[in-house]
């Protein structure tokens, strides 16, 4: 495999990620409290609520804490006058390349999460109807990334 793309996402994208997982969280915890509630009220099984306990908890440490700093740290990109190159995972690493030719449209999009740290995600969509994704660029950045590839993909067209 070549080197990895140079261009990293930006850094907030941990922060977006880590508040994203801390909302599931509290929705995940909500629902494990309501059973726990509902097993006392109604004497279910007492092993219910402590094995949805520990599950929630060994799946909430690592999403909050760990998952977004290693999805930071190995998600990269790289867009030249052929192609678009993506590498993103941590424990299994997955590399995309796509052909400018193949490039249908780029949009930008921004939720809530993001828009508060000035970030945009760029979507390439393909002519496979296969979408890929650039998550947590700055939003200017993005915008430049959405014109370059558009004006590349016009030239790889043309040739």
């Amino acid at each position: 495999m070549n080197e990895p793309p140079k261009n990293r996402i930006h850094r907030d994208a941990i922060r977006v990620w880590r508040t994203h997982e801390c909302l599931t969280a509290g929705f995940v915890l909500l629902v494990v409290g309501g059973v726990t509630g509902l097993t006392f009220l109604f004497d279910w099984h007492r092993w219910i609520p402590a094995v949805l306990w520990s599950v929630a908890t060994v799946y909430l440490v690592p999403a909050i804490w760990i998952y977004p700093l290693l999805r930071w740290r190995y998600y990269r990109y790289e867009v030249n006058e052929k192609e678009i190159d993506i590498q993103s995972g941590y424990f299994f690493i997955r590399r995309t390349i796509i052909p400018m030719v193949r490039v249908q449209h780029v949009n930008t999009t921004q939720g809530p999460l993001l828009r508060r740290h000035g970030l945009s995600e760029l979507e390439i969509n393909t002519a496979g109807g296969a979408s890929f994704t650039i998550p947590a660029l700055l939003t200017e950045e993005a915008d430049q990334l959405r014109d370059r590839i558009g004006s590349l993909v016009r030239v790889a067209r043309d040739e």
